[in-house]
């Protein structure tokens, strides 16, 4: 009885489903995709935490942790990025690493070896600065006849020092800064008024535009000057031997003025061209929605041949004939067979039902043509004037002619 049963529930399901879901549309799915970027709050920017190494004498070796750096004098030379002030606050790792390399730093300047000491404190500065610093740093570069480099780090010291009241070093920087004062050169660079774009460049450095016409500090010897504006057509170049306390003018020749670049005709802007229409879709809905009613035609067909089965089935089983053991055997693989079979069909019909509405519901729905993209419309055709016909008349009032016909 339970295979009874079985047989019975397949054959609901293959020949009762398929008309219990027809007509029902596909469902409509909704793919959000929700915005999943997490927003990082912008970092803190840090301040100016760079310390720097204690105040010391001129020769002292640096080691404080807790001096603060020096600030830069309004008349320092703009520009000096080696030793600008760190980012963060240094580790006691790094402040005593910066103490070791200070000692080296003194060692090869007692020594006279005094690239290799500019070297040691550019590399020190980079972690910490302070006055001492500065002023071991214009040390090294009055020794190897860098005037400005050294005027400026002295002047850097001084300021420091004196924020600081360190009143020796401050009197020692100021000291090296009026002998410095004599042995620098000057530079005045004269260039067209409205010249716009300006680029100077003294020994390949840049040179800041709000410089030209001031006098810039220069070490003595010779100097490569190069100015270009945009403009002006010609680039200056020239070498100019800067003499000690010498003040050089030098009128930058920029060639002809560049003419404007004549404005081009905007073009009028031309119609987008119409859209293709989209393509259709690959498959026919009709032929899906064909083949998915064959199948379900099918479904109803197999659904019956199984009922009709499963009704012989049932009949001999009831009233079972000696030797007809076999035969009802038979009959009941074969009502089973049909039975999966409906439910397939019925599956395979549910499947291709669905996907031809899906395709029905996707496919771009035919849209009026504009009425520029058929044409101008023609004129209707003159009307050719009918018969017509004239009719003399009499009256007791008078007489005339009547015209009959269309015209």
């Amino acid at each position: 009885m339970r295979k009874e049963a079985w047989v019975e529930h397949r054959i609901t399901i293959g020949g009762v489903v398929f008309f219990a879901v027809v007509g029902v549309g596909p469902a409509a799915f909704a793919d959000p995709s929700p915005e999943g970027a997490e927003r990082v709050a912008p970092g803190v920017v840090a301040g100016d935490t760079a310390t720097s190494a204690a105040p010391r004498q001129p020769g002292a070796v640096a080691g404080d942790t807790a001096a603060s750096a020096a600030p830069r004098q309004p008349g320092a030379v703009a520009g000096d990025t080696s030793a600008s002030a760190a980012p963060r606050q240094p580790s006691a790792a790094e402040l005593a690493s910066a103490r070791h390399l200070f000692s080296l730093g003194l060692a090869a300047e007692d020594q006279g070896r005094w690239a290799e000491a500019l070297e040691i404190y550019e590399r020190i500065s980079k972690i910490v600065v302070s006055p001492p610093l500065w002023y071991h740093l214009g040390v090294c570069h009055e020794a190897l006849g860098h005037v400005v480099e050294a005027l400026n780090a002295f002047e850097l010291a001084t300021s420091g020092a004196t924020a600081r009241k360190e009143l020796a070093l401050a009197r020692e920087s100021r000291s090296r800064i009026e002998k410095l004062r004599a042995k620098t050169s000057q530079i005045v660079l004269q260039l067209p008024e409205d010249a716009t774009g300006v680029r100077v460049e003294i020994d390949g450095e840049p040179i800041h535009p709000a410089l030209v016409g001031a006098a810039i500090l220069v070490s003595p010897g010779a100097r490569r000057i190069a100015v270009s504006a945009g403009n002006y057509a010609e680039r200056f170049e020239a070498t100019v031997q800067a003499e000690t306390g010498a003040v050089v003018e030098l009128q930058a020749e920029l060639g002809r003025k560049r003419a404007l670049a004549a404005l081009r005709p905007i073009a009028p802007a031309r119609p987008a061209p119409p859209r293709a229409p989209a393509p259709g879709a690959s498959v026919p809905p009709v032929a899906v929605l064909g083949a998915a009613a064959a199948l379900g035609a099918a479904a109803v067909v197999t659904g019956a041949m199984a009922y009709d089965v499963r009704h012989t089935f049932l009949k001999k089983n009831d009233n079972p004939a000696p030797g007809s053991m076999a035969e009802r055997q038979a009959l009941r693989d074969r009502g089973q067979a049909l039975a999966v079979t409906s439910t397939a069909l019925t599956g395979a019909a549910l499947v291709a039902g669905g996907f031809a509405a899906y395709l029905f519901w996707t496919s771009p729905s035919p849209r009026a043509a504009p009425e520029h993209a058929a044409g101008p419309r023609p004129l209707p055709a003159p009307r050719a004037p009918g018969l017509t016909a004239l009719s003399p008349w009499v009256g007791a009032d008078g007489a005339g002619v009547a015209v009959q016909g269309a015209l």
